[in-house]
C-alpha cells in the first residue's frame, strides 16, 4: 500500500510518498524525483549521504532556514502549549520567560528583555496572558525596543491572536486593543469577566498552531508584512487585516514611510 505523507520534515519543500523501490518526492511545481533504496524515516531524519542532500538543495527540495529565537512569556497552560509547538519548528530556539507569578522560569523574568547587556535578542516574543488584557507590560517593552511581539489568548470556548507588532510598519497591539474598545463600549467589561478563566485544549491548540506557523515563516526568512489578527471558536474562525489607528503614537512615525514589499 502506498502511503502519501505531508511534508514531514520542516526542511523539505515537497510531499513524500513511500513506494516499493524507495521514496518519491512530489514538488508543488509538478516535478517528481525518486530516491531509491531509502525510507521516509531516513529522509525525515536527514540520514542520507551529503552528496544526495546537496543535490536536493540544488534542486530546491530543501528550504533554507535562518535560526530564530522565540521568547515565550507566560506561566499558564497556553504558554506551555506554545512552547511545545514552537520547539517542533526546525531552526527555532525557545526561551521561556516568566511573568512574576507561579513557578519560576528557567530563563528568568520577562524584564530581562529591557537589559541592554543581555545576550537575549529574540526574533519573536510571544506573550500569553491568562487574562485578555493582561501582560501588556512586556508587550510595551518589546514595542519600545523594536522586538517583534505577538499576543495570544485562549479561554474555555474561544481564542484570539493579535498582530505581529513590528518596528518597521504600522499596526500594533495598541491599535487592536484601542480599536476593540472603541467598537464595543462593553469590551473592557467583557475582558474583565473572562479574566482568570482556564483555557481549554481546543483554543490552546489553535493558538499554538498559529504561533508555530508564524515561527515557521520567520525561520524561512518570510517577513510578517501584513498586520492581521484572528479569532477562533469551535464553530467559526475569523482573520482580518488590522487597520492601524491614525492616532496611534507608536504607528504614526511609520505612516509616511514607504510600505515594505514582499521579496
Amino acid at each position: 500500500m502506498t502511503a502519501l505523507l505531508p511534508p514531514a520534515h520542516p526542511d523539505l519543500a515537497c510531499e513524500i510518498v513511500q513506494v516499493p523501490h524507495g521514496v518519491r518526492l512530489l514538488c508543488p511545481d509538478g516535478r517528481s524525483f525518486l530516491l531509491r533504496g531509502t525510507t521516509v524515516e531516513k529522509l525525515v531524519e536527514g540520514r542520507l549521504p551529503d552528496a544526495i542532500l546537496q543535490t536536493m538543495a540544488t534542486l530546491g527540495l530543501v528550504v533554507d532556514r535562518t535560526p530564530i529565537t522565540v521568547a515565550v512569556v507566560g506561566s499558564g497552560s497556553l504558554a506551555a502549549a506554545v512552547r511545545e509547538a514552537v520547539q517542533s519548528v526546525c531552526g527555532a530556539l525557545v526561551v521561556e520567560l516568566g511573568e512574576g507569578t507561579g513557578r519560576r522560569s528557567s530563563s528568568g523574568h520577562w524584564s530581562i528583555l529591557a537589559d541592554p547587556g543581555s545576550r537575549l535578542s529574540p526574533g519573536l516574543t510571544v506573550v500569553c496572558p491568562q487574562d485578555p488584557l493582561g501582560l501588556r507590560e512586556p508587550v510595551q517593552l518589546c514595542q519600545d525596543r523594536g522586538i517583534p511581539v505577538v499576543v495570544g489568548w485562549a479561554g474555555t470556548s474561544g481564542a484570539w491572536l493579535g498582530p505581529v507588532a513590528l518596528p518597521t510598519r504600522p499596526g500594533c497591539q495598541d491599535c487592536l486593543d484601542t480599536g476593540m474598545a472603541r467598537r464595543d463600549p462593553l469590551w473592557a467589561h467583557t475582558a474583565a469577566a473572562l479574566a482568570g478563566s482556564s483555557s481549554a485544549w481546543g483554543p490552546r491548540q489553535w493558538v499554538a498552531q498559529q504561533i508555530s506557523r508564524l515561527v515557521d515563516q520567520g525561520s524561512r526568512g518570510a517577513d510578517w508584512i501584513t498586520p492581521s489578527w484572528s479569532s477562533w471558536t469551535s464553530e467559526h474562525h475569523h482573520t482580518a487585516i488590522l487597520d492601524p489607528l491614525p492616532d496611534c503614537p507608536r504607528c504614526r512615525p511609520h505612516r509616511h514611510s514607504p510600505a515594505p514589499r514582499a521579496a
